[in-house]
C-alpha cells in the first residue's frame, strides 16, 4: 500500500534534517505508522536504523549495530562495538551526514538503562559538531514521558521536538478505502468502526482483498489461518510476558462496558486496590485506553472518571474473540460471525458516537473552551457538551437513521438533563447528530444544532 497523509510531519522532519545536528523523538501506540512514516523519511537519505530488541543483551545489541553501521554504510571491515560507548563514540564521530534512527528506544530503561545517560553525555559534547539527525521512536507513550519530559529525565530537553502521532482521521480513512475498492460509503463505515484510524490494519485489507466487513472477518479475523487472528495476545503478551492474563481479563470486562474501577475490579475478580498498576500500563505503555472524566470536571481531582477504548480493533477483538475465545479455538467461526453480525449495529454505535464526537470537537473548536463528555452520578449523560464564555451546546448523538419524531423526542430528553450541570454559564444550544435526520432543516429553523453522516464525513 502506498503511503498516506502525513505531511505536516514530513515537513518537521525534513526542516529538522537540513538543520542537522537534530534531534526528534516520533511516539504514538502500536500499529500507528510510526515506522512507516520513519522510512517514508529516510528514502534516498543516508540512514542507519536500529530497532531495540528486548529479548537481546546490551552486548548482542552492540555488536548487531555494528555490523548494520558496516553494511549500511559501506565499511570496509568490521565497526568494533562492544560496548555503548565505543559505539556512540564511533556515531559521534562519523564525518558525512546521517539519519540515526533507534526504534523502540525506551527498551533501553530495562535492558541497560545507562545507555541513556550515555547518549545524553555524548549529544551534550560532541552533538553540536556531529552531523546526525537522531530520530528516536517509541510506542511507550509513558516510558518516552520518563526519558525525555520529566524534569530530572535522562534527555529532558535534548530533544528539539517531540512529534506524537494520532490515529488517521475518518476522513483520511475514507480515502484509502476508496483507494483500495471499498466504493460503498456503509462498508467504509463499517471498516472506519471496526479498525478505526490504526493504518496498519489496512494494509491487509488491501493484501487479502477485503471491499466489506463479512471479508474482512473471514479473511483477516475468523480463520484457522487469519492474519489479525492473534493480534490482542500478540500486543499484549508481547508488552507484558507472563501477566498477560491479567490485561487480557481488564481489557475484556472494559469491552463489557465496565468502566470504573469497581466494576472492573468486580468483573476479573480482584480487589480495586491492585488495579491502578495495570490501568497505568495499558494507559501510558499501549496507549489503548484512556481515562476520562465528565468535561465540567476537567482539572479537578474528580473521582467520576471512567476507563474507555481508544483502539476500535482491540475493543473488538476483547467483546468477541476473546470473550469466545472457546468457539474461536475450536475453529466454530460461522457461529461466531453470526453472533458478531447479529450485535455489530449496538456493538458499533459507541465507536461512531466517539467518531461524530472527535470530529464535531475539532469543527467546534474555535468557539468553545472546552469540548468533551458530560455524565453525572445517577446515570445522565451527554454526548457532547462544549462551553464557553458566550453559551454552551449540548449534542446527543445516534448511529441511526431518525424521523423527525425520534428527533424532537432525543432533543426534549436532552433539554430535561440541561439544568442539571453544575455551574453552566451562557444560552444553551441543544442538537443533535445521527445518520440521517428527517426534517433538520425544520428543526435548524427552531434554533437547534443538527449534523448528519455527511457533514460528518466532510469534517
Amino acid at each position: 500500500m502506498r503511503f498516506y497523509g502525513r505531511e505536516r510531519e514530513l515537513q518537521l522532519m525534513e526542516h529538522l534534517y537540513a538543520r542537522a545536528p537534530s534531534f526528534l523523538v516520533v511516539t504514538g501506540r502500536r500499529r500507528i505508522g510510526k515506522t512507516e512514516l520513519i522510512k517514508e523519511f529516510c528514502r534516498g537519505k543516508p540512514a542507519l536504523y536500529l530497532y531495540v530488541d528486548a529479548n537481546k543483551s546490551i552486548t548482542a545489541l552492540m555488536e548487531e549495530f555494528g555490523r548494520l553501521a558496516a553494511e549500511a554504510l559501506n565499511l570496509p571491515g568490521y565497526i568494533r562495538t562492544d560496548t555503548p560507548e565505543t559505539f556512540l563514540e564511533f556515531l559521534f564521530s562519523y564525518d558525512q551526514p546521517l539519519i540515526v534512527v533507534f526504534d523502540e528506544f525506551q527498551r533501553f530503561l530495562k535492558i541497560h538503562p545507562s545507555f541513556i545517560s550515555q547518549m545524553q553525555r555524548f549529544w551534550d559534547l560532541a552533538g553540536r559538531d556531529s552531523h546526525l539527525f537522531i530520530i528516536i521512536s517509541g510506542s511507550s507513550v509513558g516510558m518516552i514521558r520518563e526519558i525525555f519530559l520529566l524534569g530530572d529525565a535522562p534527555l529532558f530537553r535534548r530533544a528539539d521536538n517531540i512529534l506524537t502521532l494520532r490515529p488517521f482521521s475518518p476522513r483520511e480513512c475514507f480515502v484509502i478505502l476508496g483507494d483500495l475498492g471499498v466504493q460503498d460509503p456503509v462498508e467504509q463505515l463499517n471498516l472506519y468502526l471496526l479498525f478505526g484510524g490504526t493504518i496498519y490494519y489496512y494494509t491487509f485489507l488491501e493484501k487479502y482483498g477485503c471491499t466489506n466487513l463479512e471479508s474482512a472477518l473471514d479473511q483477516l479475523i475468523l480463520s484457522d489461518l487469519a492474519p489479525l487472528g492473534r493480534e490482542m495476545s500478540d500486543v499484549v503478551v508481547e508488552e507484558f510476558g507472563r501477566e498477560y492474563a491479567t490485561y487480557y481479563e481488564i481489557l475484556g470486562a472494559i469491552a463489557l462496558g465496565k468502566r470504573t474501577l469497581k466494576e472492573i475490579a468486580d468483573l476479573v475478580s480482584l480487589p480495586s486496590t491492585s488495579l491502578p498498576p495495570y490501568m497505568r500500563d495499558l494507559v501510558d505503555l499501549l496507549g489503548i485506553i484512556e481515562y476520562r472524566v465528565p468535561v465540567t470536571e476537567r482539572g479537578k481531582r474528580s473521582k467520576m472518571g471512567r476507563y474507555i477504548f481508544v483502539d476500535n480493533f482491540l475493543r473488538f477483538y476483547a467483546r468477541f474473540i476473546y470473550r469466545n475465545m472457546s468457539l474461536y479455538e475450536s475453529g466454530r467461526f460461522v457461529l461466531l460471525k453470526g453472533r458478531i453480525l447479529g450485535e455489530w449495529k449496538g456493538f458499533s454505535g459507541w465507536a461512531f458516537e466517539e467518531m461524530a464526537r472527535t470530529l464535531l470537537a475539532r469543527n467546534l473548536a474555535e468557539g468553545y473552551e472546552e469540548i468533551g463528555t458530560w455524565w453525572n452520578r445517577r446515570g445522565d449523560e451527554i454526548d457532547l457538551l462544549a462551553f464557553g464564555p458566550e453559551g454552551s451546546l449540548a449534542i446527543e448523538i445516534k448511529n441511526r437513521d431518525l424521523t423527525l419524531g425520534e428527533a424532537r423526542a432525543i432533543l426534549a430528553a436532552l433539554g430535561e438533563k440541561i439544568p442539571l450541570i453544575k455551574g453552566l454559564a451562557g444560552p444553551v444550544t441543544t442538537g443533535i447528530a445521527a445518520r440521517t435526520i428527517e426534517g433538520r432543516e425544520e428543526l435548524a429553523t427552531e434554533g437547534f444544532y443538527t449534523a448528519d453522516l455527511g457533514d460528518i464525513r466532510r469534517i
